[in-house]
């Protein structure tokens, strides 16, 4: 068995917070926590019982939760959703493929192309040319029934991770690249590359992936036997995702406040216990916020965040990985719910 990374920090801890983890046996993803007085919560893969399940599904809709954080007086991407032939006949809507087109040329490419409900950073496209836009909105709208168009905007991609109400742990990502050494092509760096990722963490992906493809012919006009010269970066993927290559850079120390308490309201304001709020930030993530262009853009909020590729970042990271779930634990223990009746054997 498999046993989820969740669930194998949960079974160290449990024992220092007095509670137990009963697990299903077959799949290792999900699990009951178990306190002596009776109260079970529930967790399945990263998903943990302290969130809301209305809060934790709005924050799974990323269209849903961009209105209400611009509601809330949070700086957003601006971009609209668009949905497929199917589901513009269900809500009497002619925000389809032809209309997406229309808006991304208005708002002016380059553009962030992404289904409103998926996750790891999964089928995010920065497009800047008007054919291939139209090539991934086909793509996108024959596997989802809402995909995103949003503007493009420049700086760097930080999760922060916060726990009732205090920022637990910080980090950078930025997204899968090589760097030439004048010898090897693109693929067999990128090869190398992958190789040396997976002894850390797992990846989830694959050379052969079209958005690698893509990227490399639009961005780049080279192929996979492209030779880059010594020092050349060359970046992959739009997303920054480390389950999908992704490099992460731990700033849970150098942090400002000024960050952590704009990811503490938007946390607040979605009504979540536990969330990762992504951040793009133009300034300093460790000076303060000056003027009014540094203000951060909030691009989602994560119910779940998971943090196994995060942990693989050193001995700090892995610490701080441990110490958030026995803080959960910690947290959920001081719930208060109606114990289960007992029932007679």
């Amino acid at each position: 068995m498999a046993q989820s990374t969740v669930a194998k920090i949960l079974k160290k801890v449990s024992g220092d917070v007095g509670c137990k983890i009963v697990l299903e046996p077959k799949f290792g993803m999900a699990g009951q926590i178990r306190f002596s007085d009776g109260r079970v919560f529930y967790f399945k893969n990263t998903t943990i019982d302290i969130n809301s399940f209305a809060s934790s599904e709005i924050a799974r809709d990323k269209d849903y939760t961009k209105y209400f954080l611009s509601k809330m007086g949070h700086r957003v991407p601006r971009g609209k959703a668009f949905f497929s032939d199917h589901w513009c006949e269900v809500n009497k809507t002619k925000n389809n493929l032809a209309s997406a087109i229309k808006y991304a040329k208005k708002i002016k490419l380059p553009v962030i192309v992404k289904p409103n409900s998926r996750s790891q950073g999964e089928d995010v496209y920065n497009i800047s040319n008007p054919e291939r836009l139209e090539k991934i909105l086909k793509r996108l709208f024959g596997r989802n029934d809402i995909v995103l168009i949003e503007e493009y905007i420049k700086g760097k991609d930080y999760r922060i991770i916060v726990l009732d109400g205090k920022v637990k742990i910080a980090y950078e990502r930025e997204p899968l690249s090589i760097i030439g050494d004048g010898r090897r092509s693109v693929e067999e760096l990128f090869d190398r590359r992958i190789k040396r990722l997976k002894r850390l963490r797992k990846i989830d992906i694959v050379f052969s992936d079209s958005r690698i493809r893509e990227r490399l012919k639009n961005c780049y006009k080279i192929s996979k036997s492209f030779i880059p010269k010594m020092g050349q970066k060359i970046i992959l993927l739009d997303n920054a995702n480390l389950s999908s290559g992704g490099e992460g850079i731990d700033v849970s120390e150098i942090i400002h406040e000024d960050y952590k308490k704009m990811a503490v309201d938007i946390t607040r304001g979605m009504n979540l216990k536990l969330a990762g709020v992504d951040l793009l930030i133009s300034g300093d993530i460790s000076k303060p916020i000056r003027n009014k262009g540094d203000i951060p853009t909030c691009l989602e909020v994560n119910s779940s965040p998971g943090l196994s590729h995060y942990q693989t970042l050193g001995k700090e990271a892995k610490k701080r990985v441990k110490d958030l779930y026995l803080e959960i634990l910690k947290s959920l223990k001081k719930v208060e719910v109606e114990p289960p009746e007992k029932t007679s054997a």
